[in-house]
């Protein structure tokens, strides 16, 4: 009997850790995250000019579809998304680009304080253009307090 514990324990352990770190990996954006962008910067094939956006997961969309809002309530762009894990935990929501020349392209979007967030699902006609000629992007975040 003794040796059955003995030999159930490792398995048990790991068991309890995969349970326990199972809700960590589900986790999405829940809030909706307010911040300026101080550039022009495209979703799929839209450009949206500087100002003060608000991002949200659209509710039953199984974390697939994200709306982005202009600050007097018009929905500016709906656009797919699917969930992306970062190797760390942002401070402040953070917006990822990738940038070709004077162009950004909305890439992520991550929660404060998660290490879950979304990741742009489309590809718009001018970045598959730029990729084509061989473009390389940079890729930058930056964080939204």
């Amino acid at each position: 009997m003794k040796s059955h514990v003995i030999t159930l324990t490792p398995v048990l352990v790991s068991l309890f850790f995969l349970i326990a770190g199972a809700p960590g990996l589900n986790a999405q954006i829940m809030d909706a995250i307010q911040t300026q962008v101080d550039h022009s910067f495209v979703i799929g094939d839209q450009t949206l000019p500087p100002g003060d956006y608000t991002f949200r997961v659209v509710n039953n969309s199984d974390i697939s579809l994200m709306t982005v809002t202009s600050q007097d309530g018009k929905t500016v762009a709906q656009f797919g998304v699917r969930q992306a894990i970062d190797d760390r935990r942002p401070n402040h929501s953070e917006l990822v680009f990738r940038k070709y020349g004077n162009t950004e392209f909305l890439s992520k979007v991550f929660e404060e304080g998660s290490k879950a967030g979304v990741e742009v699902t489309e590809t718009g006609k001018q970045e598959a253009r730029l990729v084509r000629q061989g473009l390389q992007a940079s890729v930058h975040s930056e964080e939204r307090k």
